[in-house]
């Protein structure tokens, strides 16, 4: 993703920014202000400041979150699991409604059903 970009993917980078101390509109579009929140957030973790969203920089960015889990990265997951049929409010509570929704996402997925959102279920979340 870069500038330019749009749509629920977009949506979770944002909230997942956010939840690393970025202050964005969560709007779903990759503006000037997602670009700048992405370099500094590269620079931060020692990455390639281009401002596009790769490998590299999902993989610093994503925070695994489960049941109890609360705020920002909750919520990308939230969205991102909404963009894939869920109908969940994007409240930042990784209550038994996220559960449901992230393990029948799982089985979906033929990932493992347990409920959390690691590394596997967030790449499936956004390809």
């Amino acid at each position: 993703m870069k500038e330019g970009s749009s749509g629920y993917r977009v949506t979770g980078l944002q909230h997942l920014l956010n939840a690393h101390g970025a202050k964005l509109d969560v709007d779903g579009q990759f503006g000037a202000g997602t670009r700048t929140a992405v370099v500094n957030f590269q620079k931060s973790k020692g990455l390639d400041a281009d401002g596009i969203v790769g490998p590299n920089t999902w993989q610093a960015l994503i925070t695994t979150v489960q049941s109890g889990s609360t705020g920002n990265a909750v919520k990308a997951a939230q969205s991102l699991l909404n963009a894939h049929g869920a109908k969940l409010t994007v409240d930042g509570d990784f209550g038994a409604g996220t559960r449901d929704a992230t393990v029948a996402f799982q089985k979906a997925q033929d990932l493992d059903a347990d409920g959390i959102v690691g590394p596997n279920t967030w790449k499936a979340l956004v390809d």
